[in-house]
């Protein structure tokens, strides 16, 4: 009997020394980053894509911005992790296009919900600054804005996870010179 006590003892001392930190955690909350387009003019949601990244502590977007002469580009990275989120050329007098990601997920791609997420205080939302010369409308809709994502599932999910975040704004405008804000977007950004 004594010898089945040690042999039993013997074997649940292995299982716990057994290496298991390379396995994830079931309820691990993922470091993820929204990115969702809605359309200048119209302010309409036009799809997005949900992007993971590795653990960080903080979350701060830096840009990399080359003005165009003829053309030049933009990337939005998120620091901590030296990640990009969003990258686009820019074109004088023609048109740029969206680099990274490569394509962003339909509207039909995105879950709804009944309950909309609440409106955050004008205080909460944050503009991309890229440049002195940044450009950004002198009247900016925010709540027209936010209406066209704040029914989506997702930013219900990242509004509660994280409510204290900042709603960061970003207008891409691929187009400049006798740019075309047809061709102009903004790029709502929210960490969870």
């Amino acid at each position: 009997m004594k010898k089945i006590i040690l042999l039993l003892g013997l074997a649940l001392s292995f299982m716990a020394c057994s290496d298991d930190s390379g396995s994830p955690l079931q309820n691990e909350t993922q470091n993820k980053v929204l990115l969702l387009k809605v359309d200048l003019e119209t302010n309409v949601f036009e799809g997005g894509k949900e992007l993971v990244f590795p653990d960080a502590d903080g979350f701060t977007l830096t840009t990399d911005y080359n003005s165009p002469g003829d053309f030049g580009d933009i990337t939005l990275k998120y620091e901590q992790v030296n990640d990009t989120i969003f990258a686009g050329t820019i074109v004088w007098n023609g048109t740029g296009q969206m680099t990274y990601p490569e394509a962003l997920n339909g509207t039909d791609a995105f879950a709804t919900v009944a309950e909309p997420a609440v409106m955050p205080t004008a205080e909460d939302f944050e503009l991309v600054e890229y440049d002195e010369y940044s450009y950004y409308p002198e009247e900016i809709d925010y709540d027209a804005i936010w209406d066209a994502i704040d029914n989506l599932q997702l930013v219900k999910e990242y509004r509660k996870e994280n409510p204290d975040a900042k709603v960061n704004l970003f207008l891409y405008t691929p187009s400049v010179g006798i740019g075309n804000p047809a061709e102009w977007d903004w790029y709502v950004i929210l960490k969870n």
